[in-house]
């Protein structure tokens, strides 16, 4: 009976689940049973894996619930990658986990699926948190857009189906590493790459290139609370006013030295700003 007790309380902490949207299966993970929930949607050729140390840490307060977006991790290949159907993904997990007014918090690419999932599905966030997002200004002629669109597809060429996986491994290899700082530790970076790699080419090419999407990039205005935390080596000038006029409501902090990995390479640092942005709510 005792052992019994314990493992139900076990299966309340932590749960893996399923739900489905347009035929396909989206994986999620559960931990907590927190009042306020945090839905977690990870970045570019990533898996919920990569929010371990938030799902470990901010349970203990909240219920955390973490996403593998279409085509990653243990979710289906979608029939289209799109960041509205990424957003669409997500709110089909709220709803199937009852999640009202959910905090979403995005890394990189995920913070674009929050925003977007805002647009879509308005009043049915509390909050959005970007941890290093990806949400940048386009320049303002529209041939300088279209060159910077152009310039996102053939990126994603480079990791797709139609190279050699020699070839696709290095070009994914040269592209993190941009993404580091020098103190980024070797054994992070080698995680890092061997989770990237093991994505399906599909998606790999399929979700960097639903970023060419210029639509997603339009100027409109969403009011409700935001946490920007944006890592580097400095802070992009001009970001958190240009940012403010996209999010009036925004708190900006930039932490310098730290990768685009933050929530892996600073947990702890995460999770307290998270933390204290979620209190003053």
């Amino acid at each position: 009976m005792r052992f019994f007790l314990l493992f139900s309380c076990l299966l309340t902490w932590l749960s893996a689940e399923t739900t489905i949207l347009k035929g396909q299966k989206i994986f999620y993970e559960t931990r907590g049973t927190g009042a306020t929930t945090l839905l977690m949607i990870h970045g570019w050729a990533c898996d919920h894996t990569f929010f371990e140390a938030q799902l470990a840490a901010l349970s203990k307060t909240y219920r955390v619930i973490a996403i593998d977006l279409p085509g990653h991790g243990q979710s289906d290949l979608p029939s289209e990658f799109t960041v509205g159907q990424f957003a669409q993904a997500v709110e089909a997990v709220r709803i199937t986990t009852k999640s009202v007014k959910p905090v979403l918090v995005g890394h990189s690419l995920g913070a674009v699926i929050a925003r977007e999932h805002a647009r879509q599905f308005p009043n049915q966030a509390k909050a959005l948190v970007f941890l290093d997002g990806a949400i940048y200004q386009l320049p303002p002629g529209e041939a300088d857009r279209e060159r910077w669109a152009e310039s996102i597809s053939g990126m994603a060429k480079r990791f797709g189906p139609a190279n050699e996986k020699q070839t696709r491994e290095r070009n994914i290899s040269v592209f993190l590493s941009n993404l580091y700082m020098d103190e980024t530790p070797r054994d992070l970076r080698m995680s890092i790459l061997k989770k990237v790699i093991s994505t399906n080419p599909e998606t790999a090419q399929g979700a960097m290139l639903s970023m060419a999407d210029l639509k997603l990039w339009r100027e409109d205005k969403l009011d409700l609370p935001v946490l920007a935390l944006r890592a580097g080596r400095q802070q992009p000038p001009g970001e958190d006013i240009y940012l403010k006029t996209l999010f009036p409501r925004i708190q900006y902090k930039f932490l310098p030295g730290v990768s685009h990995f933050l929530m892996l390479e600073k947990p702890d640092v995460v999770n307290a700003e998270i933390l204290s942005f979620l209190k003053a709510r």
